[in-house]
């Protein structure tokens, strides 16, 4: 996150999302002193970033492994069908999975990429042949196992 193609924001702004994006818990003196303005204005970037919705949420980097998910794979799947009605039904199904951290309607030669989490290899199998398997409409199915990660 180091350009800014949007208009609104500028590079104390830019900033400020770089160093929220690694650290959510900076205190705003902290992040005042990073990109070189008073606690109050930074507090009020903060709300403007918040209310224009540049700040989506603050979230903790939670460690898989310490709550039991051993593995992670990454799922692409191309569906049978592209209408409308289809693809919201594959996105609500899709949602209602446990395992499923996140999904991303994508371009190229698969229209989703969805993230998993499980505590096994074993798990995965019954995920993808039972639980993913009962959506309609899947054509493919692709799997990308996580080998290591690390957020940068």
């Amino acid at each position: 996150m180091t350009t800014k193609p949007n208009k609104n924001i500028d590079d104390a702004d830019v900033a400020l999302l770089n160093a929220l994006s690694k650290d959510a818990r900076l205190t705003v003196k902290e992040l005042a002193q990073i990109i070189g303005k008073s606690s109050a204005a930074t507090h009020e970037r903060i709300r403007k970033l918040e209310q224009q919705g540049s700040i989506r949420g603050y979230y903790a980097d939670v460690n898989p492994s310490s709550l039991g998910f051993a593995f992670s794979s990454f799922v692409s799947i191309r569906l049978k069908e592209h209408d409308s009605a289809i693809i919201k039904a594959f996105e609500l199904d899709v949602s209602k999975l446990q395992e499923v951290q996140e999904w991303y309607h994508i371009t190229g030669p698969h229209d989703y990429m969805i993230k998993v989490q499980m505590e096994s290899i074993s798990a995965y199998h019954t995920f993808i042949n039972e639980r993913l398997a009962s959506i309609p409409n899947i054509a493919t199915v692709q799997s990308l196992i996580v080998l290591n990660h690390q957020k940068v």
